[in-house]
């Protein structure tokens, strides 16, 4: 077998995973402008809500998806209200509170779960291509689909409806937005929301194909960050093409290099983008 194929394939599911985990995180920043620290906490904490609903109730996994993105939905809106109350310099103070609520959430975990790694282990088939001599994991074949699917959608939505256009100009210039008519406080409140709906859906794939353990925020909160400056700001059109971009550097250093490789592979990457392109890798302005 070719050892590229599971180099590709590991590197587009994986980041397929990562463009999932920086939609919501690139929504928020880019309208409400509030850096939520806090985003990777608030996956993790989606992925226990889906291992416990796995775990002890036999939920479905295709129910577990809903659930979790609507009980997210539920936490991230009392957070934008309390967000909203903090004065100047705002995008400093969202930083600190957020640094502050991911801590509050980590400690919380480790209380209620224990430090232990857990895993939903769905008995699920692997897939088979004629003339691959490669099985093809069914939970990674879906974090491509899904993310393909989740990044149409928003995409659909900012360009092709009355609302996305308002979210697109809060994101290009709130000032003019307002000026224009724009009420970009209900914009970022909708960005909340939709970012809460992308954080749910993130939380149950993190816990299909990963280990879950109260401190995996920190690394899903890296991700988002990377990712969104990989794509640039507001550009939801390139953040899959990020975020594949870091799964085939990270998956090719791994199979290469070593597992070691992987984070110091990935930071000489974002560093030679930001030197080259520090507006990101979008090659046209979406807004």
């Amino acid at each position: 077998m070719w050892v590229g194929v599971p180099i590709i394939f590991t590197g587009f599911s994986l980041g397929s995973f990562y463009a999932l985990i920086a939609l919501g995180f690139s929504l928020i920043l880019g309208v409400a402008r509030a850096f939520n620290l806090a985003h990777g906490e608030m996956i993790v904490v989606s992925g226990y809500l889906a291992y416990v609903m796995w775990q002890f109730f036999q939920v479905p996994f295709f129910w577990i998806l809903p659930i979790c993105s609507l009980v997210l939905l539920g936490l991230t809106i009392p957070l934008y209200y309390l967000l909203r109350r903090l004065p100047e310099p705002y995008g400093l103070n969202t930083l600190m509170v957020t640094l502050g609520l991911g801590l509050l959430l980590q400690n919380l975990l480790l209380a209620w779960f224990s430090a232990d790694y857990r895993l939903m282990k769905l008995d699920w088939p692997l897939l088979t291509i004629p003339g691959v001599n490669f099985r093809f994991p069914l939970p990674q074949v879906m974090l491509i689909i899904l993310a393909l699917l989740v990044t149409v959608v928003v995409h659909l939505v900012l360009r092709h409806t009355f609302l996305g256009k308002a979210l697109r100009a809060a994101i290009q210039d709130r000032e003019a937005a307002q000026t224009a008519g724009v009420n970009v406080h209900r914009m970022a409140l909708v960005a909340f929301g939709l970012g809460g709906l992308l954080i749910g859906l993130a939380g149950p794939l993190l816990a299909q194909n990963m280990y879950l353990y109260p401190a995996a925020g920190v690394e899903a909160t890296m991700i988002a960050i990377v990712v969104t400056l990989f794509a640039g700001l507001g550009q939801i059109r390139t953040i899959l093409l990020g975020g594949w971009l870091l799964g085939l550097t990270q998956s090719a250093a791994v199979f290469t290099l070593g597992s070691n490789w992987r984070e110091m592979v990935s930071a000489a990457l974002l560093i030679l983008l930001l030197y080259f392109r520090p507006e990101g890798i979008s090659l046209d302005k979406e807004h």
